[in-house]
């Protein structure tokens, strides 16, 4: 049995089922969560290329499938990167059925799981750029429906996507050049320039940003939290896999784009969170800093700075999902806004739901004591020692997300005159998502080493970047 196949496979089988099964969104629910957890065992435990009992028959998990000429291999080195995709795919499957999607929300993302497996498995793995244009078509699915039929920022996504994989491809070719004539820089040259400007456009570094605070905005908080977790998570171990294969990346002048372009996504996420009045925005410009940060930490090019990018990418879905599910349901009692004023004295009748806007925000800017504050002391420890500049930019930027999240707290807060005419209306299935999800936030905040043995595993994988 190929592992790749039984891989790629299942999710696009169960993206089926759940379609078929539209009117019944628990169901659809359970099953993709079972699918993704499924997953998640199989990429921790699965033996390779050895004979194991399966189903009550000795049967033999094959590690490579090829197709077409290219093969998809499962190897070791990919059990981590496939986890922390299938578990948190998992988690946001299993709030979907208490929180407000997209009818397509469900059977998208199944065929976005299955097509972040297939970025990992391809080889040349330069090919798993055309997945990524794959997968940004799909995303525009979950996040526009007639509930949200505004599409400009989803339609930027796949535009700018479509540009930078044509770049990722032309690299392609200029290294294939270098592998026949290696005394001949010039195609590495080439291929540098032309990795960095795709990888630029992939990883939403200005100025090419302006999906993320309008995906944000207009279309559906939890689907749009899935797409800034799950489908960023999948560029960014796309970008890990270029500098661990060739050497020649990893050089000083490649590291230090990587900080300035780190810095660039801070500062400009902070200076244009501390002006909105609008959750949506808001919290698009807070996934800028974040983003950002993690291209700082990378950019460092140490085996602890490392752990720290990985333990933002990972921790910025837990406070993305509790903040999309509230968000949810405070937007569709506010005739689909997400105005600060067109929210005030809603915590009064959403008390749950409010609380989770606030804490899942005040998570992905860093809060300490919360799940979003783990890489980032990580990453502030090291920028203390070598730029400290840096360190003030994004302390500046996470402060300057946290002071627009207080102005929004205040709103949500604030009495009016007709609270007592209201009761409390948050749905009894949410109340309970809403706070395991609040919980989960400030247990990690607390007790940070209950994550720490996985991101360090998961920086394993990609030794040769680190120094």
């Amino acid at each position: 049995m190929s592992v790749p196949v039984l891989m790629l496979a299942t999710p696009f089988v169960a993206a089926l089922i759940v379609y078929v099964l539209q009117r019944w969104r628990w169901a659809q629910a359970i099953i993709a969560a079972a699918v993704c957890a499924v997953l998640a065992l199989l990429a921790l435990q699965i033996p390779l290329d050895q004979v194991a009992v399966f189903a009550g028959r000795d049967v033999t998990f094959q590690g490579t499938w090829s197709v077409l000429g290219r093969a998809f291999t499962f190897a070791p080195e990919n059990r981590p990167a496939l986890t922390f995709i299938y578990v948190a795919s998992m988690f946001f499957f299993a709030g979907a059925g208490a929180a407000k999607v997209p009818s397509a929300f469900l059977p998208a993302g199944l065929l976005s799981v299955s097509l972040l497996t297939a970025t990992l498995f391809v080889q040349p793995f330069l090919f798993a750029a055309l997945f990524l244009e794959m997968l940004a078509a799909v995303s525009v699915l979950m996040l526009s429906d007639d509930e949200h039929p505004f599409t400009r920022g989803s339609l930027r996504l796949l535009v700018f996507v479509t540009l930078g994989v044509p770049f990722i491809l032309l690299a392609g070719w200029q290294i294939e050049g270098a592998t026949s004539s290696p005394d001949d820089l010039t195609f590495l040259t080439r291929a540098t320039v032309l990795l960095d400007i795709g990888l630029l456009i992939l990883l939403a570094i200005l100025p090419f940003h302006s999906w993320i605070p309008t995906v944000a905005e207009e279309s559906s908080p939890y689907a749009a939290a899935f797409v800034f977790t799950v489908v960023q998570m999948a560029v960014m171990f796309f970008m890990l896999n270029f500098f661990n294969q060739y050497a020649w990346l990893r050089s000083p002048t490649q590291f230090a784009a990587l900080r300035f372009a780190g810095a660039a996504m801070v500062i400009g996420g902070g200076a244009f969170a501390f002006a909105q009045r609008r959750f949506g925005r808001l919290m698009g410009y807070a996934v800028m800093v974040d983003i950002g940060a993690a291209m700082l930490a990378v950019g460092l090019g140490t085996a602890d700075s490392l752990r720290a990018a990985l333990a933002i990418v990972a921790l910025r879905g837990i406070g993305l999902s509790v903040w999309g599910m509230g968000l949810g349901w405070l937007r569709a009692s506010a005739k689909d806004s997400t105005d600060f004023d067109d929210l005030v004295g809603m915590a009064w009748q959403f008390p749950f739901a409010s609380i989770a806007v606030v804490i899942g925000g005040l998570s992905l800017a860093g809060l300490p004591l919360t799940a979003g504050f783990v890489g980032r002391w990580a990453l502030y420890r090291q920028l203390a020692v070598s730029d400290y500049g840096f360190a003030i930019a994004l302390l500046a930027a996470s402060g300057s997300v946290m002071l627009a999240y207080a102005r929004g707290a205040a709103s949500l807060f604030k009495r009016t005159s007709t609270d007592e005419a209201f009761a409390i209306q948050d749905d009894q299935v949410a109340v309970v998502f809403l706070v395991i999800g609040v919980a989960v936030i400030l247990f990690v905040g607390l007790f940070p080493q209950t994550i720490l043995p996985a991101v360090t595993q998961a920086a394993g994988a990609f030794k040769s970047l680190v120094k």
